[in-house]
């Protein structure tokens, strides 16, 4: 189990089970909706919905595709009708959403919830996400939290330096707020948490692996656990909300044309100025979908082994999609626990050699990194027989044979050697150790 995050016991309080909802051929699918089912509107500037059963995965249903939010399938919502959604939100697949009455759930416009994501409002008086946020694989909010609703002044380093444009923030992989309070233009990165009762102003980003426990360590960069923002921050944000804006569309209309093809391992959307075609996955070098499959296994994915062996080798809420960056190449499973997550940045490919264990809630991030000024980038490989531990991160790196990845550490922007060992809660940086993951 990744630290931070529970998974759902399968049975609700009221002693519901809990199931998956099945295909309904010719019918519309639905995202996994528990509580109620009555629509709400929000009465505000621009549209709102609450992805209610007659809401999914289409929110609202009769919205148009260039401003309609899509939830994945998979996605699963309690509470539904004390969550409110923005348009051109996208909700990738296993992500959940928990609110209820006392605690509801507010997510804005341009914004993202990817996949694994947890937003848990339950332990609080509720959860307000602003507009244009990201909250990138297996990151989570959780208690009372507020995620870009409010800004301060930015500091003169970061005012006469970034333009700052329309205001943005980004959660990275396996980040956390603990009911605290991030600001507009700022950040956590990469298995970093900010918690209860603490401010990240405007201008500020959460280095990877710190635990910010104060307002202090969050608005002084000589303590050591946050940095200035820079225009480099501005211009990535800029990027991952426009490709999830196109794939909240994309999804929209794939659905609207096949509710099947939203299902199991399937197209990719395809129509989006980064993924133009439509691609189905391989295995074992034969093309097919599989739309009853539970795990989803999306677009130019091209995997050495059968769809049986790939569905024995394998656990629950597995997300491989090629949506964005494409092709993916992943050789012979070894094993592949729960939650786990392949995706890339675009224009860039994930290459994984054979027998590779990943653990529960492991990522493998494609995203091509400069190695020389000038140079093409290098993408991002995972050589044979590399064990990646309990949430593990890799992310624009080069992994070599025989390597191992402790749990929850992350290698970014690295060539690691072969037969390297990485302990557990450790960050490798641009090929050194940066340090220990505090919490």
């Amino acid at each position: 189990m990744v630290a931070g995050r529970t998974r759902p016991t399968g049975r609700v309080s009221d002693g519901r089970i809990l199931m998956r909802r099945a295909l309904l051929t010719g019918s519309a699918a639905t995202a996994m909706v528990v509580g109620s089912f009555t629509p709400v509107l929000a009465e505000t500037e621009e549209r709102r919905c609450s992805p209610t059963r007659g809401n999914v995965p289409v929110c609202a249903t009769d919205g148009a595709a260039e401003t309609a939010t899509f939830l994945d399938p998979t996605a699963t919502v309690r509470g539904a009708r004390h969550v409110s959604l923005g348009e051109q939100t996208y909700v990738g697949p296993f992500a959940e959403l928990r609110a209820t009455r006392r605690a509801p759930i507010s997510i804005g416009a341009a914004s993202n919830v990817q996949d694994n994501v947890l937003v848990d409002a339950r332990g609080g008086s509720g959860i307000e996400i602003g507009d244009r946020v990201i909250l990138a694989h297996g990151s989570s909010v959780v208690g009372s939290a507020t995620v870009g609703i409010e800004q301060s002044p930015l500091p003169p380093q970061v005012e006469e330096t970034v333009d700052t444009h329309e205001g943005s923030v980004f959660l990275s992989f396996g980040a956390q707020v603990d009911g605290a309070t991030i600001e507009l233009h700022s950040g956590v990165s990469a298995l970093a948490r900010v918690a209860a009762g603490v401010t990240l102003p405007s201008g500020f980003l959460v280095l990877p692996s710190k635990d910010v426990t104060s307002d202090a360590e969050a608005s002084d960069p000589t303590l050591g656990k946050v940095r200035y923002l820079n225009q480099a921050d501005v211009a990535f944000n800029e990027g991952v909300i426009h490709v999830n804006e196109s794939l909240a569309r994309a999804y929209t209309e794939l659905y609207r044309e096949d509710p099947s093809a939203v299902h199991g391992a399937n197209v990719d959307p395809g129509h989006t100025d980064f993924n133009e075609d439509r691609d189905l996955p391989s295995f074992a070098g034969v093309e097919q979908a599989d739309p009853e499959l539970d795990n989803r296994v999306v677009g130019d994915v091209d995997l050495a082994d059968t769809l049986a062996r790939f569905i024995e080798r394998t656990g629950e809420r597995i997300a491989i999609r090629a949506d964005e960056g494409a092709p993916f190449a992943i050789g012979h499973v070894d094993h592949m626990g729960d939650d786990v997550v392949f995706h890339a940045l675009e224009h860039t490919d994930i290459h994984v050699g054979d027998d590779v264990r990943y653990g529960e809630g492991a990522i493998a991030h494609g995203g091509g990194r400069v190695v020389v000024e000038d140079d093409p980038e290098e993408q991002t490989v995972v050589g044979d027989r590399v064990e990646l531990g309990d949430g593990a991160v890799v992310f624009r790196s080069t992994i070599g044979e025989g390597a191992r990845i402790g749990d929850r550490s992350a290698v970014v922007g690295t060539d690691l050697p072969a037969g390297a060992v990485v302990p557990p809660n450790t960050i490798v940086l641009n090929g050194e150790v940066f340090g220990a993951v505090e919490w």
